[in-house]
């Protein structure tokens, strides 16, 4: 139900008034480092369907494994490998996080901070420190260890009810050199099982990254 500009910084339902739902779009590029990403609600207004507005959040992906529309939730904070903030809350079903599912954020409900023209963004640091924005205001961590061997990350922008279109305006990826992280990956391609790492002569921390890269 979504449609996609071929600009790819542009997307609208196609019909608003008929779906509250099924309106979510991703980022083309996986997330690295420290990543900051924003869009600006181009369209919003009554659609007669259902209360609501703008979703953001990110999702977790097995690297190398395609996307089909069977993968796609019709309503992003019931995906799995999701971590998005809806109204006042912050719906993280991010594997292996421990902590309530949803719980409370926000200084105030995004179905009152959100119209036509306005901006929700976040910041993704490169320790996976997740903080949203609306309009440049921040509005705290919402999530840590976002990111986690063998998953990319990408950004979910969810047009869900009176939100109808949005446009990327800022997308922003800064990444450093990090010579362990090289070294964990590199390893973790040529071991063939997670039991292995341990003939390795590594500091134990290094050898639980590594073990990560294994998980399922």
């Amino acid at each position: 139900q979504i449609q996609i500009a071929e600009t790819s910084r542009e997307a609208d339902k196609k019909d608003p008034s008929s779906h509250y739902a099924y309106g979510v779009a991703y980022g083309a590029r996986p997330l690295r480092g420290t990543a900051e990403f924003e869009v600006e609600v181009t369209s919003y207004g009554d659609t007669g369907v259902q209360y609501g507005t703008l979703k953001l959040g990110v999702m977790r992906w097995k690297k190398g494994r395609p996307l089909t529309t069977k993968d796609v939730p019709r309503y992003s904070p019931e995906g799995t490998d999701y971590c998005v903030w809806s109204a006042n809350k912050i719906h993280n079903r991010l594997s292996g996080q421990w902590g309530p599912v949803e719980k409370i954020y926000g200084k105030t409900t995004l179905s009152v901070l959100i119209k036509e023209k306005d901006r929700l963004g976040f910041k993704l640091t490169r320790d996976g420190n997740l903080v949203f924005f609306v309009n440049g205001v921040s509005h705290g961590v919402a999530a840590t260890e976002v990111y986690h061997q063998g998953y990319d990350v990408y950004p979910v922008i969810d047009h869900y009810a009176n939100c109808k279109a949005t446009r990327i305006v800022r997308a922003v990826i800064k990444v450093e050199i990090n010579l362990q992280d090289t070294c964990i990956e590199l390893i973790g391609k040529w071991l063939t099982k997670s039991e292995d790492v341990e003939i390795l002569q590594l500091p134990k921390k290094m050898k639980q990254r590594i073990k990560d890269s294994f998980y399922n």
